[in-house]
C-alpha cells in the first residue's frame, strides 16, 4: 500500500451525520475543505473563518493520504461545484521510517483527485504544520515532504501551495514551551492556530 493509493477507514461519526445534508443541498457549497482531524477539528469556527460562505467540512480525524483518497473517490455529491478547495493532510503519514517523497505523492495524489472531480475549483493546498515534541517530531521528513509537495504542484493549474510561517504557528523556535496555537497533545490546533491559517489563505487569494 503507498502513500498514493486509496485505503479504506471508518468515517468519524460527524462526517457520516454531515454527508446526507451536504447530498441533499450540495449546490448550496462554494467551499470544501478536505483532510485529516486538522480540517475536521476546524469546524467550531468555520463561520469565524468563512464568513457567510457555506463550507463543505470533508474532514476526518485520523485520515491518511489514501483514507482521504478512498473518500474522495466514494464521494456522492450530486450538484457540487465548489469554487474553492482547501487541502491539508499528509500528518497521519508521517513516521520515522516515512520517506518524504512517499508523504509528497499521496499529497499530490490527493489533489490529482480533487481536480478531477471538481475541475474549475481552485484548490489551496496546506503545507503539514508542526506537531509533537517541542513542535519538531518527525521534522526533516515533514519540512522535506512539505518541499517536495510544493515543487510537484508547481505550475498546476488552479492549485495553490500555501506554507505556513513553522514558527509563528508554533510560537518560535522547536521547545518545551507550551504554544496556545495547539492543543496539549501538541497535534491539534486552537482557534489562534486556525486564524493564522486564514489568514495565509487569504494572502493567498482565497476570497470570504
Amino acid at each position: 500500500m503507498t502513500a498514493s493509493s486509496a485505503q479504506q477507514k471508518t468515517a468519524s461519526k460527524r462526517y457520516d451525520r454531515s454527508l446526507p445534508t451536504y447530498r441533499d443541498k450540495s449546490s448550496q457549497y462554494s467551499l470544501a475543505l478536505v483532510g485529516d482531524s486538522l480540517i475536521e477539528l476546524w469546524q467550531p469556527w468555520i463561520e469565524e473563518s468563512f464568513g457567510s460562505r457555506h463550507v463543505m467540512n470533508l474532514g476526518v480525524a485520523g485520515d491518511t493520504t489514501q483514507n482521504t483518497l478512498y473518500r474522495l473517490e466514494n464521494l456522492d455529491l450530486p450538484n457540487f461545484y465548489p469554487t474553492d478547495v482547501v487541502i491539508l493532510i499528509g500528518t497521519n503519514n508521517l513516521g520515522k521510517d516515512t520517506a518524504p517523497c512517499t508523504v509528497a505523492a499521496g499529497i499530490v495524489a490527493v489533489v490529482n483527485k480533487t481536480q478531477f472531480l471538481w475541475p474549475t475549483a481552485h484548490i489551496y493546498v496546506l503545507s503539514i504544520p508542526p506537531r509533537g515534541k517541542r513542535y519538531a517530531s518527525y521534522e526533516d521528513i515533514r519540512t522535506s515532504a512539505n518541499h517536495m509537495a510544493a515543487s510537484l504542484m508547481f505550475g498546476l493549474p488552479n492549485v495553490t501551495y500555501v506554507q505556513f510561517n513553522d514558527d509563528m504557528l508554533r510560537c518560535g523556535k522547536p521547545s518545551v514551551k507550551e504554544c496556545s496555537n495547539y492543543k496539549p497533545d501538541r497535534l491539534h490546533l486552537n482557534e489562534g492556530a486556525y486564524n493564522l491559517i486564514r489568514g495565509a489563505l487569504t494572502e493567498a487569494g482565497l476570497q470570504p
